[in-house]
């Protein structure tokens, strides 16, 4: 590539904030952002039927490592991408190659913490970096001098373990996603066609899954729906619930669902139970 020298980057990295910054130590990110954005990228979008700066602009906006990509390496990038001999990384199907990776990675750090499968599966890769230190904004950081965009992507994970960042599975979509409280559960993404996130819907939807595949669930819930109608809209034909008594049905009828769940009182039994 005669321009190779343009694949080189300078990445910081804060050493005591989750920070980090590509080329440009003004333009912050926060540690674990933009390897997870990468991720989910729908790679796709790089269609060779394309016009080639649509290509490109994609391109740029996969990553930061990419969005100063000059015109003769973006020209290398599809005649690799177009080559079925070539077995490096910087093509279309290396980038893919690249998302599969850190999912797995990613997932068994969210799943399990820094496991002895993840150490031993990361650590056949071998990074070779420059680096010193610098003063950023009066704190300390880091310069890394890298070669390209996997090992951008590699430091990027290495610092997500350094800091102990916290990475989780979200319930709704079941996409990694870093939280803002540990509490979180739920993804700030877009769900819905009308805008809505996962943390928007994430409770109601998590709660109609689990209900659709579990039958003692589904009786407990009709049961619940009707014994709150009975307390909060009497009626003149019906035997109505006070609060008080609502709370005590509700309080045993959990306690049941438990013991039923757990083998210790007969299924069909809570069941009948519920409809009293």
């Amino acid at each position: 590539m005669s321009n190779k020298e343009d694949l080189y980057i300078h990445v910081y990295t804060g050493i005591y904030s989750e920070t980090m910054a590509y080329r440009n130590p003004d333009e912050k990110w926060e540690t674990g952002s933009t390897l997870l954005e990468f991720l989910y990228a729908d790679l796709s979008r790089i269609d060779y039927g394309n016009p080639p700066g649509d290509n490109m602009e994609f391109l740029r906006s996969l990553h930061p490592y990419f969005r100063h990509i000059s015109q003769s390496n973006f020209s290398c990038f599809l005649e690799n991408s177009l080559n079925g001999a070539y077995k490096g990384l910087f093509c279309k199907s290396g980038l893919e190659s690249l998302q599969k990776t850190y999912q797995k990675w990613l997932t068994d750090y969210a799943q399990h913490g820094l496991s002895e499968t993840l150490l031993e599966d990361a650590g056949k890769y071998r990074f070779y970096t420059q680096t010193h230190y610098v003063m950023l904004d009066g704190q300390p950081a880091l310069d890394y001098f890298l070669l390209g965009f996997e090992e951008c992507l590699f430091l990027e994970f290495s610092e997500i373990i350094r800091h102990k960042v916290l990475v989780k599975i979200c319930k709704n979509c079941r996409r990694l996603f870093i939280p803002k409280k540990s509490n979180i559960d739920y993804c700030p993404r877009v769900y819905t066609q009308d805008g809505k996130t996962c943390q928007d819907v994430g409770y109601t939807q998590t709660f109609a899954r689990s209900v659709k595949n579990d039958d003692l669930l589904q009786a407990y819930t009709r049961a619940y729906k009707a014994h709150y109608a009975r307390m909060a809209k009497p009626r003149k034909r019906a035997e109505n619930l006070s609060r008080e008594a609502f709370e005590a049905w509700y309080q045993e009828a959990k306690q049941k669902l438990n013991l039923a769940r757990s083998g210790q009182l007969d299924p069909q039994e809570y069941k009948e139970w519920l409809k009293k």
